[in-house]
């Protein structure tokens, strides 16, 4: 390689570690974000057992999430969003573990609000492929699901298509109270 040919290419290959450096300073919350895959997987299943009024594996997900939370690492979290991610995993395990001592459906849809504000607040800035973030004026409460098919939890079969998509996929479409549009 020439001597002109190895300076083009040190100063190619240090424009490219600039950028990537640049980039990743400016807002990165990808490595957190993995962390919080399985965190969503788990929250997601208290939300859906309950807008099918159920209870069977609440407890036992809050438990996973609550254990998970601790692991959580929010110094992975570069740019603008930083100071929010910080306390998202204490956030976290304290809802949780509420959420694991409630006994019964209506105690269980309660702590469903607290626990539900973290997850809304990083679904909302991280934007997961496929979720939607949803709010019920009449609880108040919002909750994160798959898809654009409102499923309350906070009702259940009362009310189950009761809310409005806020974020994520889906965001754009209107209010459902009952079946009907508004």
């Amino acid at each position: 390689m020439s001597r002109r040919s190895h300076s083009i290419f040190s100063g190619f290959l240090a424009l490219v570690v600039s950028l990537v450096s640049v980039s990743h300073a400016i807002a990165s919350t990808e490595a957190f974000d993995e962390q919080m895959q399985p965190v969503l997987e788990a929250y997601l299943e208290i939300p859906s057992a309950l807008a099918a009024d159920r209870v069977t594996g609440v407890t036992e997900a809050a438990r996973k999430i609550e254990k998970l939370s601790r692991k959580l690492d929010p110094s992975l979290v570069t740019g603008e969003h930083r100071e929010h991610y910080r306390d998202l995993p204490s956030k976290l395990e304290s809802a949780a573990s509420r959420m694991a001592r409630a006994k019964d459906i209506e105690t269980m849809r309660k702590a469903l609000v607290e626990l539900s504000k973290p997850m809304a607040m990083w679904a909302t800035m991280s934007e997961p492929e496929g979720i939607s973030v949803v709010y019920c004026s009449m609880t108040p409460g919002s909750w994160l699901q798959r898809g654009t098919t409102i499923s309350n939890p906070y009702y259940g079969s009362k009310m189950l298509r009761c809310g409005e998509i806020v974020a994520g996929e889906g965001h754009e479409r209107k209010a459902f109270h009952g079946d009907k549009a508004h």
